[in-house]
């Protein structure tokens, strides 16, 4: 394979404890475990980032890779008025500026990854190689997929299919698209013993998606029923705002708020859980085109799922361990739990192809069909 140095430019920051960040480092090690050069380069917005050492040992990354920050000149989060618009304007700006810094010193042989439609619209003027991961949709990235100039040089990856249907592509796009599934590290189960405790269950997340409550009062209210008092529910999460107001309220026994965990001390509660919950705000994008990390840690951990019954959820692989509960049921909600008490995990061997180390390699082979094309340009 001629592509040998990689460089992912995102408007995402780190470290942070949100699921799309640890998503891209997760992605970022297996390529670079798989032989590419990798480099991270992302705004200083935010004053989270100190180091290169405070990346890595947050999300405990094992396969080291380059990471570069890229000056953040305009304001952002400073206000609440105009929020949405401040953060397309600044997205915009600091993309343009980030990708014609980065490709003054392009090295041979590069191609370039985002998140960030921006990111891809700029790099593509450029004519650079770049894979775009679409995670939700959003009126900007059509226009972006829109307006591209040189379609060739540009893989999508979507999260499932629906996600992609919902987008108008060319026929080119439509061909150079791949629909990859969130995935697991199969670093954090290997070779690792799985005791359950039964009748634990837990919840991984953060407590707000986009804004919104992911329904914790309704799982606090429910574990308050008398058929599941020898029942312990373990939620994982903050911010510790919301976490804090919780606590105040609390008053069941069989309930504990743990906050943020590091991935590891997630994945060792999960490991020890026999059944994890899948619950969101009511919103498209939750019920139509989300893609839970954690749903596929919860296979590979062995821990069978609760599930809320939207569309998104109903799309999921390997479904012989999901439960399903109506939104905002409480009663539907219990008799998912007593059910999924009641029987025993069913394993699958098909979730080896949830890896993220699967999911690179079915990315490179995507990648590998562009290697006609002549290298990029400056």
């Amino acid at each position: 394979m001629k592509f040998k140095n990689l460089t992912y430019i995102t408007y995402q920051v780190f470290p942070n404890e949100k699921a799309n960040t640890l998503q891209t480092i997760r992605m970022l090690e297996s390529m670079s475990s798989y032989g590419l050069n990798v480099k991270l380069i992302f705004p200083d917005r935010e004053n989270r980032f100190k180091d290169a050492e405070s990346v890595n040992n947050f999300y405990n990354v094992k396969s080291k890779f380059t990471i570069e920050t890229v000056k953040h000149f305009l304001p952002f989060n400073r206000t609440r008025y105009f929020e949405k618009f401040n953060f397309i304007f600044s997205s915009f700006f600091w993309s343009l500026y980030a990708v014609f810094k980065v490709t003054k010193n392009q090295l041979n042989e590069e191609i370039f990854m985002t998140r960030t439609s921006w990111i891809l619209y700029f790099l593509n003027k450029k004519n650079k190689i770049t894979i775009f991961e679409c995670h939700k949709y959003s009126k900007i990235d059509q226009l972006v997929f829109n307006n591209l100039k040189n379609e060739n040089n540009t893989i999508i990856i979507f999260t499932n299919k629906a996600l992609k249907e919902t987008f108008y592509l060319s026929k080119i796009l439509s061909n150079n698209s791949i629909i990859l599934e969130s995935a697991f590290d199969e670093r954090q189960f290997k070779d690792r013993e799985i005791t359950k405790i039964e009748k634990n269950i837990v919840f991984i997340g953060r407590l707000l998606r986009f804004g919104k409550q992911r329904n914790i009062d309704f799982l606090i209210k429910a574990f308050s029923d008398r058929r599941l008092k020898e029942f312990k529910l373990n939620i994982v999460g903050g911010p510790n705002a919301l976490l804090n107001r919780i606590k105040k309220e609390l008053n069941s026994d069989n309930v504990k708020l743990l906050g943020h965990l590091s991935h590891d001390q997630a994945i060792d509660l999960l490991i020890e859980s026999e059944i994890g919950i899948l619950i969101n705000p009511d919103d498209e994008h939750s019920n139509k085109y989300t893609s839970p990390i954690k749903y596929f840690e919860y296979e590979r951990g062995r821990v069978k799922t609760c599930s809320s019954n939207v569309s998104a959820h109903r799309n999921l692989p390997i479904q012989d361990n999901i439960y399903y509960f109506e939104k905002d049921d409480l009663e539907s909600f219990i008799i998912s739990i007593l059910k999924a008490s009641k029987n025993s995990f069913i394993p699958n061997k098909k979730i080896s192809e949830f890896s993220y180390e699967s999911r690179v390699q079915k990315l490179m082979n995507s990648l590998a069909r562009l290697e006609g094309l002549e290298p990029p340009t400056l």
